[in-house]
């Protein structure tokens, strides 16, 4: 079974950290909904039938996803600059 990342474990930083930088960084905020909307989609496709959706689109989703990280991950490092 394919299971969702956890963002906050990636991150390195408790839930609690993570909702508190949400209230306060609307762009944030929105950054972690679109990568747990992307997350929730790339699981669902790796847990479909493979003819579904292609590996192409598969690859595009997980990249999409490491693409909103990253924008997190330098969005938490300039709110601690």
């Amino acid at each position: 079974m394919v299971a969702a990342h956890d963002l906050c474990q990636d991150l390195g930083i408790t839930q609690d950290d993570l909702s508190q930088h949400r209230k306060n960084d609307p762009k944030l905020n929105k950054l972690v909904a679109d990568y747990e909307d992307v997350d929730k989609r790339t699981v669902d496709a790796e847990q479909t039938n493979a003819a579904i959706i292609s590996d192409e689109e598969l690859v595009a989703l997980k990249e999409e996803r490491l693409k909103i990280k990253d924008q997190i991950t330098q969005r938490l490092q300039d709110s601690q600059a």
